[in-house]
């Protein structure tokens, strides 16, 4: 293979290890016809041609570079000898990089098939991520069907559609996710313009850190937010395409990659994560490795760390934790318990990671607009509902995210009500647990069953794991198992973003109306406070009347529940030699209230409240028999019986009675 290499170097000058003649004229493999072959070569001459024309000038460059060695190529590809020789060199070595190519996929597909199933995604990102590997395209395919077992593979990669979890980010798109795909290959396309710019020797003169990573290059280890970024950007931009138009065309990729940062400081994500965005650019081997890290398990993380300890030289598992997932993680949500072990155990370790801006970091803080202090509550006022909003979903996910850790104390007071529950239903009487024997219950229970009394202790046992213990340890689990669910069914942290996205595009809207149209912009801003107040105080009425509304049914419910367990007690202490009709005569006068007259002279009066004539006074001392009807105006107000033959009645408040019976 290496005897086909020089020979094709020394004749034709074609270093066939970096330049896949294949793959650049789209030839499907060595027995390709020579009308198609002339048709391959047409069609791409034809293309380098239009090129020539493009205002991209790394592209015009690479046009020509090849329309010069057209000849070449074309001479190595109409030899069918040597056609067939080259293409079996590609297949052998991988299209000129040997094993690294695979061995590289393999790692990389092997991390992400720990996090997850390799699907089309993965598969298609890894190959615009790495260009430099499309060329070992067949062969990496070939790799993951055999070593990852990935199903109907071609020539594009996986053939199928997304899964679950892609349909419902897709149809949640208010929630705001992790870095969009074009931000991490942007980032990529960055790296690659810094490489070729530090090519062109003569570009370090006006930009001494062409030669040094994009982080260095970019100083962002001094950039403190992003607007510092994007003025270094735009500096930078016009200091390029000056120098470009003074003829410096070596200048044409450094021009190039300031457009694109300034693309990609002009994305949400960017903006929203800047100091995330910072450390994929820091350590751009692992940004591919970006949605592993947002949904990282325990098995996982290890890789990852011997990436970084290979690419950039971290001494442990523990210092990536610390450099780098920890600051992801404040962001995304992990939910794998094996990870927060670890985290834990980093910090316990290394013993400088505490965390400090932790809850400035998950409410967003940092990227807030700044507002002038005095717009501050103005601000806060005409957005009330928004904040009320977001702490009603707060108060639900501090639930569900707690709900599972209430399961097993909830046991106790659930195993109490099932005994005392089953109990009842035995018979047992049970007038509190000092006073309970288990003997009586096991006699009670067997005498009830027929069981003989050789059976009384297991049978007792196997009752009460049967009816109190197992549904209790059922619904703990079920319980368990549900809040587990929900905290992952939803993006939590990504809703939390969400908000504090709208609300910051709230703020830099209203900052840039006051440095506009002032007076206009608080007329505005003081209406919503209005608008907001007047619909909080309908609110508030309403559910004032409404909740006075509702004390009052439910004293109608007590008063009426206390009067019938007053009849039933009565009823009981009835002597059972009285006649049936005089029992219920005597519990029925026994359920009706007696009051008192405590004012010297009360009014009596023909309806509950003061605007009802006076039909009766009675003085103070004297008892009056209640009908049992009572009604709520400004005091509670009971209708008594005015004399023995209870044909007539009148109203009084509680104000001049006392019940006594």
């Amino acid at each position: 293979m290496a005897d086909i290499r020089e020979q094709i170097k020394r004749k034709y000058g074609i270093d066939i290890e970096t330049l896949n003649l294949f793959s650049l004229y789209k030839i499907s493999g060595p027995g390709v016809t020579d009308q198609e072959l002339e048709q391959a070569f047409a069609k791409k001459r034809k293309s380098w041609n239009q090129f020539l024309n493009s205002p991209r000038e790394d592209k015009a460059a690479q046009a020509r570079k090849h329309l010069e060695a057209a000849d070449r190529y074309e001479a190595v590809l109409r030899d069918p000898a040597l056609r067939k020789a080259l293409y079996a060199y590609y297949q052998k070595s991988g299209d000129g990089t040997g094993d690294a190519s695979l061995d590289f996929a393999r790692e990389f597909f092997g991390i992400v098939g720990k996090t997850r199933r390799i699907r089309r995604q993965e598969i298609d990102f890894f190959f615009e991520y790495f260009p430099e590997q499309r060329k070992s395209r067949q062969p990496i395919l070939e790799m993951l069907k055999t070593e990852f077992k990935v199903s109907k593979l071609d020539a594009r990669g996986v053939d199928g559609g997304e899964d679950e979890r892609d349909e419902k980010k897709k149809k949640s798109a208010l929630v705001a996710d992790q870095f969009d795909r074009s931000t991490l290959l942007g980032i990529r396309k960055c790296q690659a313009y810094l490489t070729k710019a530090a090519s062109i020797g003569t570009t370090a003169v006006h930009f001494p850190g062409v030669s040094e990573s994009l982080y260095r290059f970019l100083d962002l280890e001094n950039c403190k937010d992003i607007e510092s970024l994007r003025t270094l950007v735009k500096a930078g931009r016009e200091k390029a395409s000056g120098l470009r138009l003074d003829g410096g065309q070596e200048y044409t990729p450094v021009l190039d990659l300031y457009n694109k940062l300034d693309e990609l400081l002009d994305q949400n994500d960017v903006f929203y994560n800047f100091k995330e965005f910072k450390l994929l650019v820091k350590f751009p081997n692992l940004t591919p490795y970006m949605y592993e890290i947002v949904e990282a398990r325990e098995r996982t993380i290890a890789d990852l760390a011997s990436v970084a300890q290979r690419a950039y030289g971290f001494r442990d598992q523990y210092d990536f934790l610390l450099s780098y997932f920890l600051p992801m993680y404040s962001k995304f949500g992990i939910y794998d318990n094996g990870i927060r072990k670890m985290m834990k155990d980093a910090e316990r370790k290394q013993g400088r990671q505490k965390f400090l801006d932790k809850v400035d970091r998950i409410l967003g803080r940092e990227k807030t607009e700044p507002l002038p202090p005095c717009f501050m509550p103005l601000f806060f006022l005409a957005y009330l509902p928004v904040y009320l909003t977001f702490g009603v979903f707060e108060l639900v996910k501090l639930v569900v995210w707690n709900l599972r850790y209430i399961a097993i104390p909830a046991a106790v007071p659930a195993v109490l009500w099932l005994a005392r529950a089953t109990f009842r239903f035995v018979g047992y009487e049970l007038p509190s647990w000092s006073r309970f024997s288990l003997r009586e219950f096991t006699a009670l229970l067997c005498a009830g069953m027929g069981m003989p009394a050789a059976l009384e202790m297991a049978v007792t046992l196997f009752f009460i794991a049967a009816v109190i213990v197992l549904p209790v340890i059922l619904g703990v689990c079920c319980l368990w198992d549900s809040a587990t669910k929900l905290r992952k069914e939803f993006d939590w942290k990504g809703i939390e973003r969400t908000f504090w996205m709208i609300l910051n595009q709230f703020k830099r809207q209203f900052k840039n109306r006051l440095e506009r149209r002032r007076i206009f912009t608080l007329t505005r801003m003081f209406l919503a406070v209005l608008i907001n107040a007047v619909l909080f105080t309908g609110v508030f009425l309403y559910a004032r009347d409404l909740s006075d509304g509702l004390s009052w049914k439910l004293r109608q419910i007590l008063w009426e529940m206390k009067q019938d367990s007053e009849r039933k007690t009565a009823a009981k202490e009835t002597s059972a030699t009285f006649a049936e009709t005089k029992a219920e005569t005597e519990s029925t006068e026994a359920a009706l209230p007696l009051f008192e007259i405590t004012a010297s002279a009360a009014n009596i009066r023909s309806g509950p409240g003061t605007g009802h004539e006076v039909v009766a006074q009675a003085p103070q001392g004297r008892q009056l028999t209640g009908t049992g009807n009572w009604q709520q105006m400004d005091s509670i107000w009971y209708e008594l019986y005015l004399d023995d033959s209870r044909t007539a009645t009148g109203w009084a408040s509680e104000k001049v009675l006392k019940q006594i019976q």
